[in-house]
């Protein structure tokens, strides 16, 4: 999977032993904040900084990441509460690529 085919990231959102998890569906990558309210910018700072490295690196974006496993697409499917939607590229991280945006669902 390229940066181009990913416009979107899917992402559920839990929590486990006082921390709010956020991971990714489409590629395996996870963060985790103390506070619901600071999840969507860390999921930010995640994947730019993944988009990031790999340009520096000189490779495609999320390449060699697979998808993450099948029981947090389960939740997502399973959660009813829903973030509003993530647009990559107006915190403090940019880059030259449009940035995919991230739909977030609580799985309470």
């Amino acid at each position: 999977m390229t940066l181009p085919e990913l416009h979107s990231i899917r992402a559920v959102v839990f929590q486990e032993d006082g921390w709010w998890i956020g991971q990714c569906l489409e590629v395996d990558l996870a963060t985790q904040t103390r506070r619901l309210e600071d999840l969507p910018a860390e999921l930010e700072r995640l994947i730019a900084v993944q988009i990031v490295a790999s340009a520096e690196a000189g490779i495609v974006a999320f390449t060699g990441l697979t998808a993450a496993p099948r029981r947090f697409w389960e939740m997502y499917d399973r959660a009813k509460s829903r973030l509003e939607p993530v647009r990559l590229g107006t915190g403090s991280f940019s880059a030259d690529a449009a940035l995919p945006a991230v739909e977030a669902r609580v799985a309470a």
